[in-house]
């Protein structure tokens, strides 16, 4: 019954943005394409493909050899308008993924966020004109276009198998993948669980490069006090796919979720809550884990009294490739061909 009723608001948003794109394409609206390199990582859904760890993977590659800069939105931040990212920011000011990434990648990457993306390339491009641009979510902006366009989908919930919002999560149609220089299906099983090859011949009427990433969980690291032997735990997300995590655990550990909207601003009320929970059930060998995207929020509403007392840890990741080095050459040859 509540599919039959969201499916004319379905519709609608359908072809709002139908008509948005096609505008786009008869020159109604114009796209500006992005002077010298420029890759961007987007998706057609809503969130939850894994954008901010692929542009963190594409930092470590191409600064080697390259400046980078970065230019997102900043989701959630209380803010408007063009901010550079520095010892100073908070997810407040900018958000909680630029943060994020600049505290990973501060020493090999320039950021910004600007919700006018044509006003961030303006002032990147003046800063430094030779640097590779990577853009944060922007491929349903077509107000700027980048030189490379990577759509990210994960395995589960791939883009061609899904539908508009709110029925869906998609906020394009698939057909707009036509705009698009490659595929990464991300959030993979191992690989061995699967057929990669099978999955690029099911794609080949797109024509386009078809790549496959997973999230390698490293060890927990404490943040917080530590414990020798960790049994239980309790999981506190604000993450668009927060199931993925609590898998990522050994079979034996008793885990607890708590589950928070994408990009929730936590509060001195949530840590309190959080904390009493978990005094209702830990034992000894309890902690809390939680994600770098939510620590970065987390970690300012802590005092000293709750970081002695409360066992916090990081869960982490590092990203696989089916082929990678053939993803690297693609990169490689967008970049050295530009």
């Amino acid at each position: 019954m509540t599919k039959i009723a969201l499916y004319p608001i379905s519709v609608i948003y359908g072809l709002i943005i139908w008509l948005r794109n096609r505008f786009f394409d008869w020159g109604v609206f114009t796209s500006q394409p992005i002077p010298g390199k420029s890759i961007c990582v987007g998706n057609l859904s809503v969130g939850g493909t894994g954008k901010s760890p692929h542009i963190g993977y594409l930092i470590s590659t191409l600064s080697k050899t390259h400046q980078i800069q970065v230019l997102s939105r900043g989701y959630g931040r209380q803010t408007k308008g063009l901010l550079a990212v520095d010892h100073l920011s908070n997810p407040k000011t900018v958000g909680d993924e630029p943060i994020m990434l600049y505290n990973e990648y501060a020493k090999q990457a320039h950021f910004v966020v600007c919700e006018k993306r044509r006003l961030g390339v303006k002032y990147l491009k003046a800063k430094h004109q030779d640097a590779i641009i990577l853009l944060d979510d922007a491929y349903q902006h077509r107000w700027v276009k980048a030189g490379l366009q990577i759509v990210l989908t994960t395995y589960q919930h791939p883009f061609w198998q899904d539908q508009f919002l709110p029925l869906g999560k998609l906020r394009e149609s698939a057909t707009e993948i036509r705009r698009a220089d490659a595929i990464v299906i991300t959030k993979c099983p191992a690989f061995e669980t699967f057929d990669p090859q099978r999955i690029k011949k099911e794609l080949a009427h797109l024509n386009k490069p078809i790549f496959f990433s997973r999230y390698q969980y490293k060890p927990l690291h404490p943040l917080t006090s530590s414990i020798e032997k960790i049994d239980r735990v309790l999981l506190i997300s604000a993450i668009a796919d927060p199931a993925q995590i609590q898998e990522s655990f050994p079979k034996d550990y008793q885990i607890s979720h708590k589950i928070f909207e994408d990009h929730h601003p936590f509060s001195r009320a949530d840590i309190s809550e959080i904390h009493q929970f978990f005094d209702t059930f830990a034992n000894e060998n309890t902690v809390l884990v939680t994600t770098s995207k939510d620590w970065v929020k987390i970690n300012l509403l802590l005092n000293e009294t709750e970081r002695k007392k409360y066992p916090w840890y990081l869960i982490t990741f590092t990203l696989e490739w089916y082929e990678q080095e053939t993803f690297n050459q693609f990169i490689s040859n967008y970049v050295d061909t530009n």
